[in-house]
This record gives structure tokens, C-alpha cells and sequence, in this order.
């Protein structure tokens, strides 16, 4: 058991080995970004699994409650429980921990960034300046909106300001509220663009939050900022495939080695490369069939299939251009590791799937999630027209007829871009 608890929890901080600490400079004279804090490692980041004693204590009060509850014998939920003992609590973790990845690439625009939080439900509003949409997401008690310069608003409320130097940007600058709730706002160009880039990320600060108990200004200063990245590193290693509608990246290297129809629905094409398999299905969208690009079906599904209730699977709602999938992130260094990203159009759902093993493939963890991230629809400004909502069922209908999740977020996003 010790070797087992050992190894557990070399892969658990295996994706964050801190190779650095979060430093970011401020030129002469400048004040302090606020929340940074350099003992953070620079790459925290790209560890999608965060998860905070709050967290832990719901998950293992739920799997006490579980046990102490038997349900109905007839109930499919209720007997998995009873024959994986751990299922419940590894269940109610994986929801709690959850990151939203953006990626944009449109227009001008070409950048990636992540946070560790939950993503609920997604909006893309026409900027004021006319340079492109801003793309706003919500969680609990939190929203981020990306996408041109917005802040002008801020000025009157700003309690601080400030320029600062991180790798990869320049001319950054940002701006804080920190009142009842704390709002803070960052400006940049990357280096290898001429396209200015403004990123907000505020919300209230609750210690008792199992999504997000860090305050805004930390999660920006050592989350968001050091996740900023051009996607034009992806084109030295791999290129976009085209499948109608849909297009999807694979390294430049993997070989189309069939494309076939199984079970009479659904649609396959499979890629092969040096210690990889590259499966991208698609399957058409037919009357009331389950939505499985929802984040809690895709947790659910591969827990079930495949998850051994030890590995530190991670999951993330990704971003593109406004429209969200599913991400699922089960690595194990130096060996046999799985990714996953659901996605859905008007038509089909596509689920690109990726097994590959780290120390037969040239490329690196990173890359891998890197490349199946990044995903692309012709008709995407239809798609995003309406909200994108990453719950279903009686809790959606719960947080859009509540009094403040919607109205609170939709006021920031209105005051912001003006």
C-alpha cells in the first residue's frame, strides 16, 4: 500500500514539477502586480487537476452519505457505487476540479489561456471597438471575458494600476477593483503579433468555494498570465485536417491509415504515429440523445469505462472561438496516456481520442493536449449565437432562473464593453 500511496503521488504533481517560480517583473517606479506570488510554479497552470480542502471535505462527506444511504438495487448509479467502492468520492472530485481552457484563432486573433475553474456557461458579445467578439464564460462565483481591449470601464473603479514584464508579451499592463468583489483586468500584445489582447477575470472572494478559493487577483497573476501563449508554436509541429465542417489538428508526422463507418453510425478516421493512435469519430445528432460534450457526461462515462479511481485524471471545458467542449487528460508519465475532447456542432458530435505513450513518441504531454485542444467549425458565428451551457437538466434551470448568477455576469459583461 505504501508504494502504491508513493507512486499515486508522483504522478499527482508529476504534472506540475515546479522547474520555476512565478516572476513577474514590474519596470522602475512600477507598483507590485497584484496576487503574484513567486513561491507558485511557473507551470501550475498546465495541471488541470486543482483541488482544495473544500473540495475534498464535500467529496468525502458525499461518499460517507452514499454509504450510510443505500438506494434502490434497481438503480444503475446505485449499484455502481456499491461494487467501486471510491467511485462516489472520485466522482465528486472530478467535478469540483475542472479548468476552462480558451483558445481563440480567428481573424487576427491566435492565443491560448487557461484558469483553474469551472466553466458553466459561455457567451460571445460583439465588442464596442468593432475589433472582434469578446468571449465571456462563467463559473460560481467567477467570470472571465477575453478578447480586445475592454477596461476603459474599470478607470473609475480601479483602486490600482500598473505596468509589468512577462515572457512572450509586451506592452502588459493591468488594473484592480478590490472591493466587495475584486475584478482584474490585464492588457498585452504578444510578441509575435501586432494584435492587443484584453483579459478579465473578477469575482467574489469565498474560501469555502470547492471550484475556486484563490482570489481573482492570484489566479491572474500566477494562472492566466503565465498560460498566455501564441497558437502559432502549433504549426512547427502539426497541421489542421478538414472533416466538413469540423477541423482538428494532428502532428505533422501521423499517417491517415483508414477511414471506416462501425456499428452502421458512427464515422471514424484513425491516424497512426510513432507510439501513438489518433481516433477522431463522429456521429450524427439524432432526436433526445444525451449531450456528451456536457463535462459531468464525459467524467461520468470515462470513470466508468476506464478510470482505475488512482490515476489523477484531469478535466477541462475547452473554449474555441466561443464554443465548448470537453476535455479528459488521463497521463501517466513515460507510459501508456489517453486524451479525449468531445465537441458538437448543429449536426454531429465529434470525439477526437488520442492513446499514446510518452516514451515512444517524440512529442511531449503538452504538445499532445496542445493539438487536441484546438478544434474549428466554418459555421462557428452561427453556433455561438446563443449561450453556450456546459449544465443540463434541473441545475441549468436552477442557475438560469436564479436572481444573480445570470444578471450579475451579464451586467459586468455589459459595463465592460462599452
Amino acid at each position: 500500500m505504501l508504494r502504491k500511496s508513493i507512486i499515486m503521488m508522483v504522478l499527482a504533481t508529476a504534472f506540475t514539477m515546479n522547474v520555476s517560480a512565478v516572476q513577474i517583473e514590474v519596470p522602475v517606479g512600477q507598483p507590485p502586480v497584484p496576487g503574484a506570488d513567486a513561491s507558485i510554479p511557473t507551470n501550475a497552470y498546465e495541471n488541470y487537476r486543482h483541488i482544495n480542502k473544500v473540495a475534498e471535505q464535500n467529496a468525502e462527506d458525499y461518499s460517507e452519505y452514499i454509504k450510510s444511504h443505500p438506494g434502490n438495487p434497481a438503480s444503475g448509479m446505485d449499484k455502481l457505487y456499491r461494487e467501486r467502492p471510491g467511485f462516489a468520492k472520485a466522482l465528486e472530485l472530478a467535478n469540483s476540479s475542472q479548468s476552462t481552457v480558451v483558445l481563440i484563432h480567428e481573424g487576427d486573433k491566435n492565443i491560448r489561456l487557461s484558469l483553474p475553474n469551472i466553466s458553466f456557461r459561455g457567451d460571445s458579445v460583439e465588442s464596442q471597438s468593432g475589433k472582434g467578439p469578446l468571449f465571456a464564460v462563467r463559473s460560481l462565483s467567477a467570470f472571465l471575458m477575453v478578447g480586445p481591449p475592454h477596461g476603459k470601464a474599470l478607470n473609475k473603479y480601479a483602486e490600482g494600476e500598473g505596468k509589468y514584464n512577462y515572457p512572450g508579451l509586451q506592452n502588459a499592463s493591468w488594473k484592480l477593483m478590490s472591493n466587495s468583489a475584486h475584478i482584474m483586468y490585464t492588457e498585452f500584445t504578444p510578441n509575435d503579433s501586432k494584435t492587443i489582447y484584453g483579459i478579465t477575470y473578477g469575482g467574489w472572494v469565498n474560501t469555502e468555494d470547492p471550484y475556486q478559493d484563490k482570489s481573482p487577483e492570484v489566479v491572474m497573476s500566477n494562472y492566466i498570465i503565465p498560460s498566455i501563449e501564441s497558437l502559432s508554436g502549433l504549426d512547427t509541429y502539426s497541421r489542421v485536417e478538414h472533416w466538413g465542417n469540423f477541423s482538428y489538428r494532428v502532428p505533422k508526422t501521423a499517417n491517415l491509415v483508414s477511414e471506416a463507418v462501425e456499428n452502421s453510425q458512427y464515422d471514424v478516421r484513425t491516424y497512426e504515429d510513432t507510439g501513438a493512435k489518433i481516433r477522431v469519430v463522429r456521429t450524427s445528432i439524432l432526436g433526445e440523445k444525451r449531450d456528451g460534450t456536457v463535462i459531468k457526461s464525459s467524467i461520468l462515462s470515462y470513470l466508468k469505462k476506464y478510470n482505475d479511481l488512482e490515476t489523477p485524471t484531469q478535466y477541462a471545458v475547452v473554449w474555441n472561438n466561443g464554443i465548448a467542449g470537453s476535455l479528459i487528460d488521463s497521463y501517466k508519465p513515460n507510459g501508456a496516456s489517453y486524451l479525449r475532447h468531445v465537441v458538437k456542432d448543429s449536426v454531429y458530435f465529434y470525439s477526437y481520442r488520442i492513446n499514446y505513450d510518452e516514451s515512444k513518441t517524440s512529442y511531449t504531454h503538452k504538445q499532445w493536449r496542445d493539438m487536441i485542444e484546438y478544434v474549428g467549425f466554418n459555421d462557428v458565428a452561427q453556433l455561438r449565437k446563443d449561450p453556450q451551457w456546459r449544465e443540463d437538466g434541473r441545475y441549468k434551470e436552477k442557475l438560469e432562473s436564479g436572481p444573480i448568477f445570470i444578471p450579475w455576469y451579464m451586467e459586468w459583461v455589459k459595463l465592460l464593453n462599452q
